[in-house]
């Protein structure tokens, strides 16, 4: 699975639908402003690889129970330890490493 298909199913779980491809747009029924512009709002799905501040607001997401799976993950794929210097490492991981986590955590990939 690519970056892209990986973006998407992420996507998928914060809500999103009606993607398209090979865009990344996001397209759905809105408020009073949406019908003004024709009905729909047009929105690229975030890029969740690349963004930290994305990727906290896809952590969100994450069903209570699952996020000490979650952390888990995230702390062998950073440093292979879940020990507190995972713990340290886990804190500073990137982007990607995040998505990875969520991704395995709720079984996406």
């Amino acid at each position: 699975m690519n970056i892209e298909e990986k973006t998407i199913k992420l996507a998928e779980v914060a809500g999103f639908t009606d993607i398209m491809l090979p865009m990344g747009f996001h397209q759905q029924m809105s408020d009073e402003k949406s019908k003004e512009c024709g009905g729909r709002w047009r929105f690229e799905i975030p890029k969740y690889f690349e963004d930290l501040n994305a990727v906290h607001e896809l952590f969100k997401c994450v069903p209570q129970n699952l996020k000490p799976k979650y952390f888990t993950i995230l702390c062998s794929q950073v440093s292979s330890l879940i020990t507190l210097n995972g713990y340290y490492e886990a804190t500073e991981a990137t982007a990607e490493q995040r998505c990875e986590a969520i991704g395995k955590t709720l079984d996406l990939w």
